[in-house]
């Protein structure tokens, strides 16, 4: 979060509004100084796509709206500024705030006050139908704060100052709530779905029922979903799972999935695209309302840093192990490199899931492979993991202390081990292993950087 001055802001309010940079700040303090003695009168002031700014306590005198053609008059006859002038320099004002509030950044105009943004997430509330014990989820709720400045105060003299949001900003906001749930079943009236159905709706969510892939489709292509819940005996829920988490504009919705009771082990039994969290049932829905609180605040944390977060297992099989390299190869072409990292980063991750196979799980079926995918704004990386005890990868590693000559020696002596490390650490900017070595960590920079090499173990990326 940065906190903007009017030194900042000017310049750029300024370029906006194509208006000289002094003309700009001449224009800016005149609409402030009519927003004051607009207060002190008594007047409320419609900064336009912005908000309502008011003085509760000198009581209602009437209104004024910036820029308006009384207004503009106003504030050209007291400072001798141009019409059009006033108008753009309120306009790309107006903008700006909006731009950088809703990035979660503050706004300071000298000697006014501070816009911020102001969010209230999900929580676990007592229901509203007052039954003691019963809780549900309450909606998020976005706001946008106004504070005073001193000098402000005092111009009013001590009377509260009050911001109410409107036109463009209030339409962000209202946007930016995704307080709607996507609720994947197998068929729409049984009664557990009703019940969780009308959990949800009693605290303020819209709930999209949905029983098929193309009708999920068409609530994560259009609206804003801020949760999805997947009863996993619906037919199309792994396709469901798949779709949200492998494309960007839902990747980041926690889905929290309903899994039959006593089929937790046949459910792993073929590739899976996993959602954030799985409830076995038989569950209490208000276990479901804790742990949707839970990833929903982990979500929003979440979503500050990432771009795209993907998780799937398979059994140690070569026809899943050819599925996970496909899906790996979609997913890098959509995330940014260019052609020739896409490439470089399908050796690394073909040569990791082949030695997570061969050498971590011995080809047992009865064993997987997890791949966790993360996406943010300089760089992507890949952890993938298998259920072997691991191996003592410094031996291959620090070719400084002659891993290479290892290599060879061990090579020379029919032993296999070593090549595909250095064939992953050419590709990628940086290897890691946890110190067992049954987990490697690949990070590929979306820019051309110098190669670290194999890295020291290190917690790095672990799935929630």
């Amino acid at each position: 979060m940065k906190t903007w001055n009017s030194s900042e802001i000017i310049p750029e309010v300024a370029r906006a509004a194509g208006v000289d940079a002094g003309v700009t700040q001449q224009v800016v303090d005149a609409i402030l100084d009519f927003v004051r003695q607009s207060l002190v009168a008594g007047k409320s002031v419609e900064l336009s796509n912005l908000g309502r700014i008011s003085c509760p306590a000198k009581g209602k005198k009437g209104s004024a709206t910036v820029p308006g053609a009384d207004t503009q008059d106003a504030i050209e006859g007291a400072h001798g500024l141009n019409t059009s002038d006033v108008a753009s320099v309120a306009g790309a004002l107006v903008d700006a705030i909006i731009g950088k509030v809703m990035r979660h950044d503050v706004v300071e105009l000298s000697g006014f006050g501070q816009f911020r943004l102001k969010e209230r997430k999900a929580q676990i509330v007592p229901a509203e139908d007052g039954h003691e014990g019963v809780r549900t989820i309450a909606v998020s709720k976005r706001s946008v704060e106004f504070s005073a400045a001193p000098q402000l105060i005092d111009t009013v003299q001590g009377g509260a100052v009050e911001f109410e949001a409107s036109g463009k900003l209030k339409e962000q906001l209202e946007s930016a709530r995704a307080n709607k749930i996507l609720l994947g079943c197998k068929d729409a009236e049984d009664p557990f779905i009703k019940t969780i159905e009308y959990h949800f709706s009693k605290a303020g969510w819209i709930v999209e029922v949905v029983t098929s892939l193309d009708q999920a489709k068409q609530y994560l292509i259009e609206d804003p979903i801020s949760l999805i819940i997947i009863d996993c005996v619906m037919p199309d829920a792994d396709a469901v799972v798949e779709y949200a988490k492998t494309h960007k504009v839902s990747s980041l919705v926690p889905i929290l999935e309903m899994l039959p009771a006593g089929k937790e082990k046949a459910w792993f039994k073929t590739f899976r695209f996993l959602g954030n969290e799985q409830l076995s049932q038989p569950f209490e829905v208000k276990d479901m309302l804790e742990l949707g609180e839970r990833e929903l605040e982990r979500s929003t944390e979440e979503q500050a840093v990432f771009e795209q977060e993907v998780y799937f297992r398979f059994p140690t099989e070569d026809r899943w192990i050819d599925r996970a390299n496909e899906i790996a190869a979609r997913l890098f072409a959509d995330s940014g490199l260019n052609e020739g990292q896409q490439v470089q980063m399908c050796t690394a991750f073909r040569e990791s899931c082949s030695n997570a196979a061969q050498h971590g799980n011995r080809h047992r079926r009865d064993r997987f492979v997890d791949v966790e995918y993360y996406l943010d704004a300089k760089r992507l990386t890949v952890v993938v993991s298998d259920q072997g005890k691991g191996f003592d990868w410094r031996l291959y590693v620090a070719p400084e202390d002659g891993a290479v000559d290892r290599v060879r020696e061990r090579r020379k002596a029919g032993k296999l081990g070593g090549l595909g490390i250095m064939l992953m650490t050419k590709c990628v900017d940086k290897v890691e292993y946890n110190d067992e070595g049954n987990r490697i960590t690949l990070t590929k920079f979306k820019e051309e950087r110098t190669k670290a090499g194999v890295a020291q173990p290190q917690a790095a990326f672990q799935r929630r």
